[in-house]
């Protein structure tokens, strides 16, 4: 089974979903509030499970680069707010995508998030110590997720066109 990876635009789409969800309370003259705030950060954190060294992952496992997006994105604070709400996102839509079911409830995610972000642990660990536990293959793959299905149409539009923005 080959690895589907994210993409800038799911990245993007992702956080405009939790910034909408998690933090309404921000209105319109604070946009900058928004979005990615160091675009080499967003694409390290990006492009951090794709890693290899002498022709070899550097992640080897589905759970080891799921580990690397929450860990990545979670500590590299590419966006301006809801880092760490966006790295478990991404980390469980890479999941799903790829034939996992996340079996711990949200309190356990979230407490997760927090714990890379205070202690920083190795992706190793992150395997070992959670996502084995909180995780379940099933080989089904997710192509689509509801709660992204209301941002079709103009919103994709506008974050495609974000995404395809020529500096």
């Amino acid at each position: 089974m080959s690895v589907r990876y994210l993409s800038k635009l799911d990245l993007i789409l992702i956080h405009y979903v939790v910034i909408n969800e998690y933090f309404s309370e921000y209105n319109e003259e604070e946009e900058d509030e928004r979005g990615i705030k160091d675009a080499s950060l967003f694409m390290s954190a990006l492009n951090e499970p794709r890693q290899t060294y002498g022709g070899k992952d550097l992640y080897p496992s589905i759970l080891h680069k799921a580990a690397a997006y929450l860990r990545s994105f979670a500590l590299n604070h590419a966006f301006h707010n809801g880092n760490k709400r966006t790295a478990l996102m991404a980390m469980i839509i890479f999941l799903e995508e790829n034939g996992y079911e996340i079996i711990a409830d949200q309190k356990k995610l979230l407490r997760l998030a927090r714990t890379v972000v205070i202690t920083k642990p190795s992706v190793d660990r992150i395997v070992i110590k959670y996502l084995k536990k909180y995780t379940k293959f099933t080989g089904r793959r997710t192509y689509r997720h509801s709660f992204l299905d209301k941002y079709n149409g103009p919103i994709i539009d506008f974050l495609r066109s974000l995404v395809n923005k020529k500096p």
